[in-house]
């Protein structure tokens, strides 16, 4: 018990240093990254289902993310293909179909 106060009271002053410090604030511009959705698809029981989202040409994809329909739904790949693609690759270990969105963040 005494060692978690310590590590906590160890670790407050360097989040408060980090949360002051003006080189960490990040600045919204006209160039922020756009998000770009794939359709949601549904994904059977026990298949796994792989989506490709493609950014606007004159962007690359810098990140990507994903919505599922259920915790059963897991992400085995998450990955840039190419300076334009985004994939991630989905694994149902369910006994029941469900749903999965990939998108990717896309930035000139």
């Amino acid at each position: 018990m005494i060692r978690t106060k310590l590590l906590a009271l160890a670790a407050a002053p360097a989040l408060a240093l980090s949360l002051a410090s003006p080189a960490l604030a990040v600045e919204v511009t006209a160039s922020s990254p756009d998000t770009v959705n794939s359709p949601v698809g549904s994904i059977e029981a026990n298949q796994s289902k792989t989506v490709t989202v493609t950014c606007p040409a004159g962007t690359n994809a810098i990140s990507g993310g994903w919505k599922v329909s259920s915790a059963s739904i897991d992400v085995t790949d998450n990955r840039a293909m190419s300076a334009t693609q985004w994939q991630i690759t989905f694994q149902n270990e369910s006994k029941n179909s469900g749903t999965v969105q990939a998108f990717a963040r896309c930035m000139a």
